[in-house]
């Protein structure tokens, strides 16, 4: 089963940002995070990953 929502230590490891930076771009609203069903762990929407430029730290989108 695919899970439509990756976990924040999947995000951070994935794109090889630390924790502390994932917290601050939540706080920051910069990174898409929900808690889901009122849990107490951050999840990221897997399709937000392609966005990510890991060379500019920045988020790009690309729509078509």
């Amino acid at each position: 089963m695919t899970s439509n929502y990756l976990t924040l230590k999947e995000f951070c490891e994935l794109t090889r940002i630390s924790t502390s930076t994932a917290y601050r771009m939540i706080k920051n609203k910069t990174l898409p995070a929900t808690k889901l069903h009122g849990g107490r762990y951050w999840k990221i929407p897997a399709d937000f990953l392609p966005t990510y430029n890991i060379d500019t730290g920045r988020i790009e989108r690309y729509d078509t």
